[in-house]
């Protein structure tokens, strides 16, 4: 019983031997996109991996429906598919491969689609008309879109609430435009935007919906770079945004590129390393996120001031504490945001690429365009301050002396909180330091340590 019982156990386990050794020699039969054991059709691979991954190559670059193409996973996908047929030399057969798929999926510069908004499922024009399939575009935004959002609540409501919190109500509809505006690979607003506080507030907190919404069409950097890096504007092509969270204070050395990048009026020199440069209309919008007004040394000019769009937050209260799971929570409602986004595109034009800009944040850009520079002035002239250790002064009494001197000397004093958080910023400058522990009145107020009033005029 045990014999017979193994004998048929040995011959289960033949047949089953006799079945795998089938298998591989099937397993082993060439492709149709094999000539022989080690060479390799590539026209023919080249068909056949286009039938099962549509791409086009555009400026040697690779594209395909969700948009440019890493050639490192390129390369995997194709090492892949040999390692099934060849045994040796495949890191150089892929290469040979990839050049290969260049010249058989060539294609001439795909234009910004100015007329469309690109999504996961489908593409949407501007009237918000729904096309249930995909296409070949340079920028597709991370948005699985259902077009029965409009029949309910579609308002983001935790989003809402932050911005309401965060900005003065005045300034919202500016916001929801301008973001609305990064959708389409348009310069017609000719704007930047700026979100100015004095830190602590979660502001960048968009950046981060933003990023996960973009994607790839998303960078992230500074704007001194586009002036002083020119390897760096190449990183800008067929990008719609770049956001730079942490905005330096120092000043800008020259704003041409900027203003160019801005109004897209004239193409851009653009240049990677170790190729040649080239000129590239760009379409990038900037959006900045900072704890004080951006300055440019040495533009003064209105050219540069009718670009910005600057908006100040609110003081929040010394009790808020940020939400740290508050980014997660906008990404939950990333699909709301975009419908309330693209609300704003249409609004925006319908008023012909004009943003709706309070008289707040008007008068945020005539104060960041008046000469910064004559804080500087006021803290150097020895007959209004004086500095030493053991010498303190409050805010509210630095500034009064400050705002007398502009009037003496027919200058235009800026506001109390853009005073305040300039000497903070540039406190190292003149060995003070900001604190709240100042005594006052027979208060303890907020105020510097290291320097003090030395004149007041009356």
């Amino acid at each position: 019983m045990n014999e017979n019982t193994n004998d048929v156990s040995k011959n289960g386990e033949n047949d089953e031997q006799e079945l795998e050794k089938k298998q591989k020699k099937r397993d082993r039969e060439l492709p149709d996109w094999m000539l022989d054991k080690t060479t390799v059709n590539e026209l023919i691979f080249s068909r056949m991996l286009l039938g099962q991954h549509p791409m086009k190559c555009i400026k040697g670059v690779f594209y395909d429906y969700d948009g440019v193409v890493d050639e490192n996973e390129l390369g995997n996908e194709i090492y892949n598919i040999l390692m099934k047929a060849v045994w040796f030399g495949l890191p150089k057969k892929v290469s040979n491969i990839i050049d290969s798929l260049r010249h058989y999926c060539y294609s001439e510069p795909l234009p910004p689609d100015l007329n469309y908004i690109h999504l996961n499922n489908c593409k949407l024009d501007l009237n918000g008309n729904f096309y249930p399939y995909k296409e070949f575009c340079l920028n597709r935004l991370n948005i699985d879109y259902d077009p029965t959002i409009w029949q309910g609540v579609y308002y983001p409501e935790r989003f809402l609430q932050f911005l309401y919190e965060l900005l003065y109500p005045e300034d919202i509809a500016a916001l929801q435009e301008y973001l609305g505006y990064l959708l389409i690979p348009s310069t017609k607003g000719q704007k930047m935007m700026f979100l100015i506080g004095q830190g602590g507030e979660g502001k960048s907190r968009i950046a981060v919906v933003l990023n996960d919404m973009f994607g790839k069409n998303m960078i992230t950097g500074n704007i001194h770079r586009i002036e002083t890096d020119r390897f760096f504007r190449y990183n800008l092509k067929d990008r719609l945004l770049m956001v730079d969270d942490d905005m330096q204070m120092s000043a800008l050395p020259s704003t041409g590129y900027l203003k160019n990048l801005v109004t897209a009026e004239i193409p851009i020199d653009v240049e990677a390393k170790g190729k040649q440069s080239e000129q590239a209309l760009l379409y990038t919008r900037l959006l900045c996120f900072g704890n004080g007004n951006p300055k440019a040394l040495y533009d003064r000019s209105k050219g540069f001031s009718r670009r910005m769009i600057i908006l100040t937050t609110q003081t929040p209260p010394e009790s808020r504490v940020i939400d740290p799971h508050i980014a997660d929570k906008f990404l939950a409602e990333k699909n709301k945001i975009f419908c309330w986004m693209f609300d704003g595109l249409r609004r925006l034009i319908e008023n012909r690429y004009r943003f709706t800009i309070s008289e707040r944040a008007k008068q945020n850009v005539r104060e960041t365009m008046q000469d910064n520079c004559n804080i500087t002035e006021f803290l150097e002239d020895t007959d209004r301050v004086m500095y030493g250790e053991k010498l303190c002064v409050s805010s509210a009494a630095l500034y009064d002396s400050y705002y007398r001197w502009c009037d003496d000397n027919a200058l235009t004093a800026l506001k109390r909180d853009t005073f305040t958080s300039w000497v903070k910023q540039n406190s190292d400058q003149f060995s003070i330091k900001y604190t709240n522990n100042i005594s006052a009145g027979g208060k303890t107020v907020r105020g510097f340590r290291g320097i003090a009033i030395k004149y007041i005029s009356t």
